[in-house]
């Protein structure tokens, strides 16, 4: 690995926890503006920390993409399901201390992972489409013979 494919995959990582951040924040915040309309709720200093942790996990998670040797994109994406979702279980749910029991920590879990397996499937249906179409644009070479169709 040279230099500059070093400084991508960090420019990639500090991208997506940026990114994964700001939308985390701005859901939370209009989530707590609706919930709380006279202000006394808000996402604290310590909050936001777990957040960021949980962020930069979660763009960790995703170089899995970029494994050459798994072949599947739906074999990927359900192991960066499975890490994001351990990574919120983790981080958000048990660390950070907001919930106060057992049964809020596995309610909160369900909710997020039914949350982004809806996001993933919606995932995995785009790039089974994009796929389709750009082999439906490659010519076909049959792999017995020379010939091209």
């Amino acid at each position: 690995m040279n230099k500059k494919q070093v400084v991508s995959y960090i420019r990639s990582f500090l991208g997506h926890t940026g990114f994964y951040f700001a939308l985390i924040v701005a859901v939370c915040n209009i989530i707590i503006s609706i919930a709380f309309p006279t202000g006394d709720m808000g996402i604290n200093t310590i909050m936001s920390n777990y957040i960021l942790l949980f962020c930069a996990i979660f763009a960790l998670c995703d170089f899995i993409m970029e494994i050459k040797f798994i072949e599947s994109y739906f074999a990927k994406v359900a192991i960066h399901f499975m890490l994001v979702t351990i990574d919120f279980a983790v981080v958000i749910a048990w660390l950070s201390d907001r919930t106060r029991s057992a049964k809020t920590i596995v309610f909160a879990v369900i909710i997020f992972a039914v949350c982004f397996a809806i996001v993933d499937t919606v995932r995995v249906i785009v790039h089974n489409v994009k796929s389709k179409k750009s082999n439906e644009k490659q010519e076909y070479t049959s792999i017995f013979t020379n010939e091209q169709k």
